[in-house]
This record gives structure tokens, C-alpha cells and sequence, in this order.
């Protein structure tokens, strides 16, 4: 009589906890960063008034090195924002697959689409050292705006905005698992930012960044 062998099942491997390495430092770390950031660019601009491009250029003339910090950082934050944000959604999508999915491409792509902004200030940076006359630029950026510059700016207002909302809300409908508190920040994160940016309150975007952070914490140090 033959028998038959069945070969030793390989080990099992263990689950991976994180969409991306290091993800609740980049989650975290990137909001506060962003924070800063925000921090940074609103202080400039109580300084001076802006009204036109051309006072933004006076106001980077005046603020040189705080400008080449707040890119530098705005820089950073892109670097961890982008992989922290896919790695909120990905523990969210457990249980909320949908609106975690879609609210981690809206906002992820929102904050590839804020490198723009960064990219332009350094450009006008540029300009200011030139030493030329900045009226080409002026002209160009006041009436020579592109539907493509336009769709960028679309995709980051919305995607800034949106995203964090749609991951507050799967937050929410997790409640036995997340706080919330945390989630209810999240969903308030984008109207603090719109409501500082529309009544002059410059500090408000920073603290919707921290709230944002916060919420994003609570996320990523929830055991499983």
C-alpha cells in the first residue's frame, strides 16, 4: 500500500500593517509641516497688501528667506502628506472601502497639485532676483492663466477640501473603533481652512493642518 505526502505548507506570512513605511510619521509629520507652512506663508502676508501679483512679488522681495523656508517646507510636506494620506485610507478602507478610497485620492492628489504652488513661488522668486522688470511675468500670470493652471488649482482646492471630509467621514461611520471627536475634527478640518482663508484669519489654515494631523494620529496609532 502507497501513501501519498502532502508538502509542509510554507510559514505564514505576516499581515502588513502599513500601506507605506514609516506611514504614521509621514501622516502626522506631514500635517504639522504643513502647519508650519501655512504658518509661514500667513505671516507674510499680514505684513504687506496683497492685492495683485505684483504686490506678491513685492511681498517675496520683503520676506526673501521666509518665502525660501515656507517652499522648502511646503516641499516636505508634499514628500510625507502624499504616502501619510494613502496610508489613513488604506487602514480606513477595512471597514469603509469606498469613501476612504475616495477620500484618500481626492486628497492625495490635492497635495500633489499644492507642489504647483510651490513651484510658482519659486519662480517668482526668480523673478524678484532677475533684478528685470517683472511686468512679463505680471502680465503672464494675470491674463495668460492656462486651462491646465486652472485645472491644477481645481484639483487642489477640491482635493484639499474634499478628501479630508470623505476620511472623517469613514472615520464616523467607525466609531467603535475611532473617537468621534477625531472625526468630527476631520470633517471640520476643510471649514476652518476655507473660513481662515475667507474672513482673513491667518491662522486658522495652521490649525485646521494640526486638526487634520490630530485626527490622522488617532488613526494611525489605533491598534488593530
Amino acid at each position: 500500500m502507497t501513501t501519498e505526502t502532502t508538502p509542509a505548507s510554507a510559514p505564514a506570512r505576516p499581515p502588513i500593517r502599513d500601506a507605506v513605511p514609516f506611514a504614521t510619521f509621514a501622516a502626522v509629520g506631514g500635517c504639522v509641516v504643513l502647519a508650519l507652512v501655512n504658518g509661514l506663508a500667513n505671516w507674510m502676508l499680514t505684513q504687506e497688501t496683497l492685492e495683485t501679483t505684483a504686490d506678491y512679488l513685492k511681498i517675496i522681495d520683503a520676506h526673501r528667506t521666509v518665502a525660501l523656508v515656507s517652499d522648502g517646507l511646503g516641499l516636505l510636506a508634499v514628500i510625507l502628506l502624499v504616502p501619510g494620506i494613502w496610508a489613513v485610507a488604506h487602514r480606513l478602507r477595512e471597514r469603509s472601502p469606498i469613501i476612504a478610497g475616495l477620500g484618500g485620492w481626492l486628497a492625495a492628489s490635492g497635495y500633489v497639485a499644492f507642489m504647483v504652488l510651490v513651484i510658482e513661488g519659486q519662480i517668482m522668486m526668480a523673478v524678484v532676483d532677475s533684478g528685470g522688470d517683472p511686468a512679463t511675468y505680471i502680465d503672464a500670470a494675470d491674463n495668460h492663466t492656462t486651462f491646465v493652471q486652472l485645472l491644477i488649482y481645481f484639483v487642489f482646492g477640491i482635493g484639499g477640501l474634499v478628501g479630508p471630509l470623505l476620511l472623517g467621514v469613514a472615520m464616523l461611520r467607525q466609531r467603535d473603533r475611532y473617537p468621534v471627536w477625531a472625526g468630527a475634527a476631520l470633517i471640520a478640518s476643510p471649514v476652518v481652512r476655507i473660513g481662515g482663508l475667507a474672513l482673513g484669519l491667518h491662522m486658522l489654515p495652521s490649525v485646521a493642518s494640526l486638526m487634520m494631523g490630530l485626527a490622522f494620529a488617532m488613526v494611525m496609532l489605533r491598534r488593530r
